[in-house]
């Protein structure tokens, strides 16, 4: 691994995309992927590259660390233009850190939380001395706890931690917009009720992070109210081009789930799209599609389900049967990998004595080349034999043949 700087909080190390500075304590799947194959959701983001061209505008909600931003800033040139929004103080420096760091000047950066309209807000800090998945935080309990109770604050609080501005989407002043990526831990659909007049301008194709029903279904109806058709992008966390070629798998099955929006009418810019073997691309139309995609996501059930009131009170047979099944689809799993090794083997000698027989072959046509040259010489001189013994010189020299054998028995 090529660490380029390292303190007690923080890491740097070069990735795909450029030197990239995150928190040492993050226990959470970005640090590890980072450290180990130089990217993170790296599946995720080629597919959202697919879909830019040079020139284009991304607003990235969510952007923590710059990971993403930082990918999209090469996807769009220097002619076009990234706007990272990160809300966590902590998060937005190392953002800062990261844009300066690689040269960065078609990024811009908001510290802001991006919501449905303008306000301050307070949020909780993270403590980045204490390990922890900072990346996964959630702000939705803290600024929505419950309809019509939210009250915004303008005065940094003891117990919740920092102010911070909140923005919508459409106070950015966008010239143009061709992709939105929202990653706010369940307040996806609040980001788009503040988006409605971007959306609805240019259109952008909007990537949304879906980890549960409850929060993918407001997604789903937000978007499908902007005139917007809904996919599920199913997409396995282990991306086997890894930028350091590291082909130790430390997710598994592990895939994650993003909604995708285009507009209904119009150009569709995944009309065209080819799935690649590491994703699925499926319709949304129904709480029960979304519920599917979202099944087809093994961390799904222990993250989600197992967590759920219904699973607490009673309904958790299925789950248990479900996980006794996965058990065995392991087991039938490593056997399958054991009998695809043996293969393999029993192909590398089946490769190894056709090589060997090949070679055998070979040699037994050259030894059989070599006889009949042999047998060739052997003819030829015989004829010369005979053609000598029946020449006059030959009768003429015999009495002198006779002399010379008698004298060599003296």
């Amino acid at each position: 691994m090529d660490v380029v700087f390292s303190t007690n909080l923080f890491e740097t190390v070069t990735t795909r995309y450029g030197a990239v500075t995150f928190f040492a304590n993050d226990t959470g799947a970005i640090s590890a992927s980072l450290r180990k194959y130089g990217e993170w959701a790296e599946n995720e983001v080629s597919f959202m590259l697919s879909l830019l061209r040079q020139g284009d505008t991304v607003v990235d909600v969510g952007a923590y660390i710059g990971t993403h931003s930082m990918a999209f800033a090469r996807g769009v040139g220097s002619t076009g233009k990234v706007v990272a929004i990160e809300a966590q103080a902590s998060s937005f420096e190392v953002l800062s850190q990261n844009k300066a760091a690689n040269g960065l000047d078609n990024v811009r950066l908001e510290n802001a939380v991006a919501s449905s309209s303008s306000s301050r807000e307070l949020i909780p800090s993270i403590d980045i001395a204490s390990p922890a998945s900072y990346g996964s935080a959630s702000l939705r309990d803290v600024l929505l706890p419950s309809a019509g109770s939210h009250v915004p604050a303008t005065q940094p609080d003891a117990q919740l931690g920092l102010a911070v501005k909140a923005i919508a989407v459409d106070d950015l002043d966008l010239g143009s917009c061709s992709l939105i990526k929202i990653d706010v831990e369940g307040m996806e659909d609040v980001v788009l009720q503040g988006a409605t007049r971007t959306i609805s301008q240019f259109k952008p194709v909007i990537y949304a992070e879906c980890n549960s029903l409850e929060d993918g279904l407001r997604t789903v109806r937000a978007m499908k109210a902007l005139n917007y058709r809904v996919r599920a992008h199913v997409v396995l966390a282990y991306n086997a081009a890894n930028y350091r070629s590291d082909e130790e798998n430390i997710f598994g099955g592990a895939r994650e789930v993003a909604l995708v929006g285009t507009p209904a009418a119009g150009y569709d810019p995944l009309s065209a799209y080819q799935s690649r073997p590491c994703e699925y691309l499926m319709d949304i139309g129904t709480a029960d599609d979304l519920a599917l995609a979202l099944l087809n996501k093994p961390q799904y059930v222990p993250e989600v389900l197992r967590e759920s009131a219904a699973a607490r009170s009673g309904g958790a047979a299925f789950l248990d049967a479900m996980h006794g099944l996965l058990d065995k689809i392991d087991v039938l799993h490593g056997k399958l990998g054991q009998l695809n090794d043996d293969l393999s083997l029993a192909r590398d000698d089946l490769s190894h004595a056709q090589e060997e027989l090949k070679r055998s072959v070979q040699e037994r046509a050259e030894l059989q080349e070599q006889l009949r040259e042999s047998e060739g010489n052997a003819q030829r001189l015989q004829a010369m034999i005979v053609e000598i013994q029946g020449s006059g010189s030959w009768r003429l020299t015999a009495p002198l043949r006779a002399m010379s054998k008698a004298l060599s028995r003296r």
